[in-house]
């Protein structure tokens, strides 16, 4: 429970305050003009469309350079310095800045096709960067040139495997999950479908799980990095959508449901693999595999320890989401509806309604994982309790760089949606002027 406390409450309530001061900023100023979207933008002042421009060029920085950042913490500086990764991200970050100002320049800046382009420049960078370090790890590895080839193209495939199931997923988040709970006005439904957000990213969490027990280029306690943008980015959009249900009975029950979901989904995660894996090779029809495949092939030193880690990423993950979502809604209603101390004081219920109930599910899972299971969470934590905060904070700040003005977008629609709601008004006024 001592340990409990320092992953969930301390580490989580350090990081999960973070980025609420990014959230103040951010609906301070680029917000102010949410509206420019739906009207004409040449009819925005000057300083406005400078301001906005401005805005999203610099939280698009940290979008592009998404991929160097889990790079970074992987491989470490050296070789990023040996590989200039961070002089080719920066060009490619640097290309995105200058398509954005000629669109502004030439007064389209509001095209809708515009992220295409920088879509497809955010895959270039994924590819580059694994591809570079592949080669990498492939020339210290191997010596015959196939061998090479083969070895650099393998190392490639694991390192984007995460973003190539991320990538989909967030597009149908984006375009299809949060429009469609934006759209829906039935509590219960709205329940549902945010209850059901998780299912969506089972099978991809496996497979890329499955696949990181499997490398060999990297020390153990740096391969759950390649599994945390997934659990990260969902994390995050789920409990945005919970955090939005304005039932507290409703919040509450969903609250229950993931925690107790987290606490099997961590205590089964060697039978469900073994599961998977059998499930793959019969698929094969590799019956040779099938027989000398045992269930203890999956508790190697190497697995444990990202079981260990991943452990502590789900917790520290899903403390720092349930903050900064409740601390997303919350300071809207504060900014834009006018509901003042009210919402104030229903962040501080809420966040410790769900910490509670997190904090009794994960003390729980790590007695057992400790007990029964000889998973070593609490030495991990002990040794390498920098390194975990470190990649939450990252990977949690990228996250909200790019999902916030989409998950505004849900909020806003919810109050239009809603009978007697305060309708907010952004006035396109200078930044800061609302505080």
């Amino acid at each position: 429970m001592k340990h409990a406390f320092y992953i969930q409450i301390v580490g989580g309530v350090a990081l999960g305050l973070l980025p609420i001061l990014v959230l103040i900023y951010y609906f301070a100023s680029d917000i102010l003009c949410f509206n420019w979207k739906s009207t004409n933008w040449t009819a925005l002042p000057e300083k406005t469309q400078a301001f906005v421009v401005t805005e999203g060029t610099i939280r698009a920085y940290f979008i592009q350079m998404w991929t160097f950042f889990v790079a970074l913490l992987i491989f470490g500086w050296p070789v990023i310095k040996k590989l200039n990764l961070l002089t080719l991200n920066l060009l490619c970050a640097f290309f995105d800045t200058c398509f954005r100002l000629y669109f502004y320049i030439y007064g389209n800046y509001h095209k809708s096709w515009k992220s295409y382009p920088l879509n497809g420049l955010f895959v270039f960078i994924v590819l580059m960067n694994s591809f570079l370090l592949g080669k990498e790890i492939a020339n210290k590895t191997q010596t015959l040139r196939n061998l090479k080839v083969k070895k650099a193209l393998k190392v490639a495939a694991m390192l984007t495997l995460q973003f190539a199931f991320g990538i989909p997923l967030t597009l149908s988040f984006v375009y299809i999950l949060i429009p469609l709970y934006a759209k829906e006005d039935n509590e219960i439904l709205r329940t549902i479908i945010a209850g059901g957000l998780p299912l969506i990213t089972a099978i991809p969490k496996v497979i890329v799980r499955l696949a990181a027990q499997r490398i060999d280029f990297v020390h153990p306690g740096d391969s759950h990095v390649l599994l945390s943008v997934l659990f990260t980015g969902s994390a995050i959009v789920f409990r945005i959508l919970q955090a939005d249900l304005v039932e507290r009975r409703l919040f509450v029950w969903l609250s229950f449901a993931h925690g107790a979901v987290d606490l099997l989904e961590r205590l089964t995660i060697v039978v469900r693999d073994y599961f998977w894996y059998f499930v793959y090779r019969k698929l094969k029809r590799n019956r040779e595999a099938e027989e000398t495949l045992r269930a203890d092939k999956f508790r190697t030193p190497r697995s444990m320890r990202l079981i260990a880690d991943m452990s502590i990423q789900m917790i520290l993950g899903e403390s720092t989401a349930m903050i900064a979502a409740v601390g997303f809604i919350q300071l809207y209603k504060f900014t834009y509806l006018d509901e003042g101390l009210g919402s104030i004081a229903e962040f501080f219920i809420r966040v410790s309604i769900a910490l509670s109930i997190d904090f009794v599910f994960n003390s729980f899972s790590f007695w057992l994982q400790m007990s029964y299971l000889n998973v070593a969470v609490v030495r991990v934590w002990r040794k390498k309790w920098r390194k975990h905060m470190l990649v939450v904070f990252i990977l949690t700040a990228v996250t909200l760089c790019y999902f916030v003005p989409r998950l505004f977008v849900l909020v806003v629609a919810k109050s239009r949606y809603t009978p007697n709601a305060n309708k907010p008004n952004f006035t396109c006024t200078e930044p800061f002027q609302s505080f």
